[in-house]
């Protein structure tokens, strides 16, 4: 999966926005913005670890280089945004039980990290997720650093806060930075009683896209909620797909890589502090063995 990064002018700001969350959506493990006031040369993307480079020339059209091949063309913007598939021919993630464990895994210790929305497709994206990585090698942490949880067909999104702040959606969805860590297990999946529980939870309310309340809570195929202190999400659709770095994910495979995940957790602390302890984790570190004392016991 490629990094790239999109360099544009100042007037073609919400453009350089619109083809980042497009290119974030679609499996890129990092896409970002930079105006040419700031860096304008491939060497800047070059130096930063950057796959690619684009440049915004103007409202239809894009200059594309390869970092590594030195391969430069010049594009349509259509030729670069990526089409979303068609909710008929879809196959997303339905089973109950692999929605609570997910919850799970994203609400122990992770946190809200992104979201972006299309014409008929949302993504949020979360971080610190107990699921195994592995496509990571054996001297890598192998908790999954980034999760996208996306939603297509007729989606919906509202944001929830305490906050004297009318644009904190917008800043958090420009800024990579910015964390919102999920109040520990307040997440949930196709769970009508808890989403209306928190709608009625928060102070301000921020329609994203297509909310009226409970009449779109009652006739939502998934619904996804969560707290994160001070701020919170109701969002959802028709089909949901679970995307990381290896790609999707079936809804067969979270179960076994969340058991993996806690045997990984067990060896973390086993090993500890011994010659073959693991690399630092923060989800491992933060999730703590029952007895504090003897990290290295049986559980």
């Amino acid at each position: 999966m490629k990094k790239t990064l999109i360099f544009y002018k100042t007037e073609y700001a919400d453009l350089a926005i619109k083809l980042r969350d497009n290119y974030r959506a679609h499996d890129h493990a990092e896409a970002d913005i930079v105006p040419v006031e700031e860096h304008d040369d491939i060497a800047y993307a070059e130096k930063m670890h950057y796959d690619e480079a684009v440049f915004i020339e103007d409202s239809d059209t894009v200059t594309f280089h390869d970092i590594k091949s030195g391969y430069t063309n010049r594009l349509s913007l259509s030729d670069v945004l990526h089409n979303d598939p068609k909710i008929d021919t879809h196959k997303g993630i339905t089973s109950r039980d692999a929605l609570n464990i997910l919850a799970d895994a994203i609400s122990d210790v992770g946190s809200w990290w992104c979201w972006h929305v299309g014409d008929d497709m949302l993504q949020l994206e979360f971080c610190d997720v107990q699921l195994y990585d592995e496509t990571k090698t054996e001297k890598e942490t192998h908790t999954t650093d980034v999760l996208a949880v996306r939603f297509f067909g007729h989606v919906f999104a509202v944001f929830l806060d305490d906050l004297n702040d009318t644009n904190w959606h917008e800043r958090f969805r420009d800024d990579d930075s910015i964390l919102y860590p999920v109040d520990t297990y307040d997440m949930a999946f196709d769970d009508d009683k808890a989403a209306e529980s928190l709608l009625n939870d928060y102070r301000n309310q921020v329609l994203i896209k297509d909310f009226k309340g409970a009449e779109t809570l009652a006739a939502a195929k998934h619904i996804l909620c969560a707290r994160c202190d001070k701020v919170g999400f109701i969002v959802g659709g028709d089909e949901i797909d679970i995307v990381g770095g290896k790609g999707k994910y079936t809804e067969e495979e979270i179960e076994p890589l969340s058991k993996k995940w806690w045997e990984y957790w067990k060896d973390y602390w086993r090993l500890r502090g011994t010659r073959d302890a693991l690399p630092k984790d923060y989800a491992c570190e933060v999730t703590i063995p029952v007895d504090g004392n003897d990290p290295q016991g049986n559980w």
